[in-house]
């Protein structure tokens, strides 16, 4: 039982940045929603509302001819 055990440990780094906030008590500027948002979303509208957009895709990179 005398035998020394190696302790490994990693050393302490800051703390990751808090989550962006916005006002709180904020409601969906959909005519006739009451949604109210939460203070983590920057959209003015609730998800049923929101404008669909659609992401831009680029497809795969084809490599260069050898």
């Amino acid at each position: 039982m005398s035998e020394m055990q190696a302790v490994r440990g990693a050393r302490p780094r800051e703390l990751p940045r808090p989550n962006r906030t916005y006002q709180r008590d904020r409601v969906c500027a959909a005519e006739g929603c009451d949604t109210r948002l939460s203070i983590y979303n920057k959209a003015a509208y609730c998800w049923t509302h929101k404008p669909l957009t659609f992401p831009v895709t680029r497809g795969a990179r084809r490599r260069k001819a050898a």
